[in-house]
C-alpha cells in the first residue's frame, strides 16, 4: 500500500503558528481567563481567541484584533450581534 507522504510545513508558516499561540497566550494573561464581553469563566466549552477584523477582511491575529470570548459571546459574534465595547 502506498503511503502518502506527510507534508512538510514551510519555515514561514511554522513562524506564523508560534506567534498565534504566543499571541494566544498573552489574550489569556490579558482576559485574566474570563470572557472579555461578559466575564463568564467559559464553563463548560472553554474561552475562543476571536478576531474583531477577520482575515478575510483583511485583520490579523494580534492582541489589539483579538478578544478571547466564551462560546456564547462567541457564537453572537459570528452572527453579527452586538458585543461590548472598549
Amino acid at each position: 500500500m502506498k503511503r502518502t507522504p506527510i507534508r512538510k510545513i514551510s519555515e514561514k508558516k511554522t513562524k506564523q503558528i508560534q506567534e498565534e499561540i504566543e499571541i494566544r497566550k498573552q489574550l489569556w494573561d490579558r482576559s485574566g481567563g474570563r470572557c472579555e464581553n461578559c466575564g463568564g469563566n467559559g464553563y463548560p466549552f472553554g474561552l475562543h481567541p476571536h478576531e474583531k477584523v477577520f482575515r478575510s477582511h483583511g485583520g490579523r491575529m494580534s492582541l489589539s484584533n483579538s478578544i478571547m470570548l466564551c462560546n456564547i459571546c462567541h457564537s453572537r459574534y459570528g452572527h453579527n450581534l452586538k458585543i461590548a465595547e472598549d
